[in-house]
């Protein structure tokens, strides 16, 4: 995977909206990241920018960590991508941070670039990986950071996408313990229906001994009628 630690620059905007931040007249309101896959010289030149050379993929920030040391404030922004997402695979060499200027505008806040970039992986590559992005910023104890909820179709779908990689790792782990749940209750099922039949055999060889019984007794019946007038004494015994 692509590979942004080695820092980001600001662009014009950027550096604009950040005096007013670190002045105490704005808070830094993120709203989003987004790959690319253009190509640059150097970082440079994204200052006098507004968009990434090359976007691909927007991706929203999920968390924001700051921290604070002495007059120092850094921010660690999260964001992830899961490959079904990707249309298709492309080289990932420029990450753009998005904030919000002093008219509520997004603008091109931040740019990462990597010369030597990651593959990003697409949905027909057959492997659905969640690819997580971390990007530090620096501002001073002072400036208020904070993260501007998705707005658009493009970041509430990035929103969504994200959730849903999320529910799938908890749903993989509920399937496990479902499935092992289910296997016991066809083994139930089966036993159930086994003690089914032997009680089905049962009854019916109960109702066979019985017709016997029947017609035992009623051949024995017949038997005392047609011999009555011969003067001999038959008794029919039957146990019950």
């Amino acid at each position: 995977m692509s590979n942004f630690s080695s820092g980001y620059a600001l662009t014009n905007a950027g550096a604009k909206l950040m005096a007013d931040v670190e002045a105490g007249n704005l808070a830094l309101k993120l709203t989003k990241m987004q790959l690319g896959s253009g190509q640059a010289n150097t970082v440079d030149d994204y200052v006098a920018r507004s968009a990434l050379f090359a976007p691909q993929n927007t991706m929203v920030i999920t968390s924001i960590t700051t921290e604070d040391v002495g007059d120092v404030r850094t921010c660690l922004l999260k964001a992830s991508l899961t490959s079904e997402a990707v249309e298709s695979g492309y080289e990932a060499t420029e990450l753009g941070i998005f904030a919000q200027d002093s008219t509520g505008k997004e603008i091109l806040y931040g740019v990462c670039y990597d010369s030597t970039p990651g593959y990003i992986a697409c949905k027909t590559d057959g492997n659905n990986a969640q690819m997580v992005f971390y990007v530090r910023i620096v501002t001073t104890s002072k400036a208020m950071v904070k993260l501007a909820l998705p707005k658009t179709a493009e970041e509430l779908v990035a929103l969504a996408q994200q959730k849903s990689a999320e529910a799938i790792d908890s749903a993989t782990a509920a399937a496990s313990s479902a499935s092992s749940a289910a296997t016991s209750n066809t083994y139930a099922q089966l036993a159930m229906s086994s003690a089914s039949d032997y009680a089905t055999k049962a009854q019916k060889a109960a109702e066979s001994i019985k017709e016997k019984e029947i017609l035992a007794i009623t051949d024995s019946v017949a038997l005392a009628i047609n011999t009555e007038d011969s003067g001999l004494d038959i008794v029919v015994t039957t146990s019950e």
